[in-house]
């Protein structure tokens, strides 16, 4: 796989690659598997606007060395003032997570590794969920910390897996491999380890030669639906086909509902 850089590297804590029409968002802080402290969120954020001004057409997240994200770099968040402490918080679960979730085009988490705290919320922020059978690790140890997953871990898994198992690993803090994490039904599939890298990007460059419109069209709507009424969904299903048929104004239309949609 050949990557080529698509923008000066401001910051060697998050890395910004393109393969094709392909996006690739790395957090690079391999020391510390991966954790989050404002400069990384901020940078994360950045490249995420980036992206979304760019021709590429979908995004894949993943983490450099053995974790994919473990969350909250705890160590940068010691000794910060309450003020401080809000403003981390405000950046991770605001600016920086929730734009991810309402990103317009396809995001794809590649989880090589342990994605705890933050890092799982990081990754179901994404709309697929790939992970390493081998060394893939997901779960909340927050409750153990004295805190609580409150980047998304309180209400993001309940989407995936239902209120029961995601509140067991909310108020237990157990940790499980890729193969529980997909029979749960919180990953789209786990892969052999050394497979990984392959078959996300392939299951990334083949969305990114669908029409761009209509990967962005079929999120927005199906992300609108799921907390719609039956009415509601009907009136989604027929402006989604408003839009197809409207040819380059119903694109132009779509460009102008995203960028209200736009959170942060």
């Amino acid at each position: 796989m050949e990557m080529i850089k698509i923008a000066e590297q401001k910051s060697e804590k998050v890395l910004l690659e393109q393969d094709g029409k392909v996006g690739i968002i790395k957090l690079n802080r391999p020391g510390v598997m991966n954790c989050l402290d404002m400069e990384t969120l901020v940078q994360f954020r950045a490249y995420l606007e980036q992206l979304k001004e760019s021709r590429v057409r979908v995004v894949v997240i993943s983490g450099e060395g053995k974790a994919f994200c473990a969350g909250m770099d705890l160590k940068y968040a010691k000794g910060k003032s309450p003020e401080e402490i809000r403003e981390i918080n405000n950046q991770g679960l605001i600016q920086t997570f929730s734009y991810l979730y309402h990103f317009p085009k396809p995001t794809i988490a590649m989880i090589g590794g342990y994605a705890l705290g933050g890092g799982c919320e990081l990754a179901l922020c994404c709309d697929f969920r790939f992970a390493s059978k081998e060394q893939a690790i997901f779960g909340f140890p927050e409750i153990d910390l004295g805190i609580l997953p409150t980047w998304g871990g309180l209400f993001l898994p309940i989407d995936c897996i239902g209120m029961a198992r995601a509140m067991e690993l909310v108020m237990t803090a157990k940790k499980i491999n890729a193969d529980s994490a997909y029979t749960l039904g919180l990953i789209h599939e786990a892969i052999p380890h050394d497979e990984l890298v392959e078959r996300v990007m392939d299951f990334a460059k083949n969305l990114a030669r669908k029409s761009n419109f209509l990967l962005e069209l079929a999120k927005y709507v199906m992300k609108q639906s799921a907390t719609a009424d039956h009415t509601k969904r009907l009136e989604l299903s027929t402006f989604a086909m408003e839009l197809i048929t409207a040819g380059p104004e119903g694109e132009k239309r779509l460009i102008d509902i995203l960028k209200e949609d736009s959170r942060g």
